[in-house]
């Protein structure tokens, strides 16, 4: 599991920095959208303890979501007062789809198909357009992190050795993610979708260039500022 999202991180900023990290349909003019319906954020942030072992931290989550909202209310966005979710209950269809988002490639993105819960609370909010955002990070503790250190270094000679005896590469670190450059990471994506015509028409996904903080009020702001660009007024 940890291997796997920090190795989806580095895979999240090598596509960044090779390809399109935004889609907007050829027919939408976001500026022209007077309004749009604010989902509640949501937030997926994994925590990883003294021992190296990750898990979903509701706590953690919950306060990345809290500090997106505020920041939004805080702000000029075109955005309706926040429409509740329940992520865990009635509206699990959509926290199930903005966890595909890491994966997505933002130039297809109008291929997503919208969860019909979402559909259902734009034809609620009586406005067509909705946009939705996702919170996806990690968390170390300093324990952890060193011991992660440690880890990596002695996985990279032991490759190193092993590649120079037999010329295999990566036996014990396929992934080749030997550098921890910090002990958190964060990535925000924003999905806006059409009501009318059931199709996302506007995608995002933000890498940070230096590491943000998903629980960091001052991280949060700048990359969510970038995310919605096309929204300040």
């Amino acid at each position: 599991m940890k291997l796997r999202l920090i190795a989806g991180f580095a895979a999240l900023l090598f596509l960044t920095a090779c390809g399109p990290s935004r889609y907007t349909s050829s027919s939408t003019n976001l500026s022209s959208i007077s309004e749009f319906a604010f989902v509640q954020p949501y937030s997926y942030i994994v925590l990883y303890g003294d021992d190296g072992k990750g898990f979903y931290d509701e706590n953690s989550s919950n306060g990345a979501t809290k500090i997106i909202t505020n920041l939004i209310n805080s702000e000029r966005f075109p955005f309706s007062d926040m429409i509740e979710a329940d992520y865990d209950g009635a509206n699990s269809d959509i926290q199930k789809w903005m966890r595909t988002f890491p994966d997505v490639d933002p130039s297809k993105a109008d291929r997503l198909r919208v969860p019909k819960s979402l559909r259902k609370m734009l034809d609620n909010s009586g406005l067509r357009y909705g946009i939705v955002i996702y919170s996806y990070g990690y968390e170390q503790t300093v324990k952890g992190y060193q011991r992660e250190k440690v880890e990596k270094a002695a996985s990279k000679i032991i490759d190193k050795a092993v590649e120079a005896i037999t010329g295999i590469k990566g036996i014990s670190n396929p992934y080749q993610n030997y550098s921890v450059s910090s002990p958190y990471g964060n990535v925000l994506f924003c999905a806006v979708i059409d009501g009318n015509e059931d199709r996302v028409i506007h995608f995002v996904k933000e890498v940070p260039t230096l590491a943000s903080h998903p629980e960091e009020t001052a991280d949060v702001s700048e990359l969510l500022h970038k995310l919605l660009k096309e929204f300040i007024r």
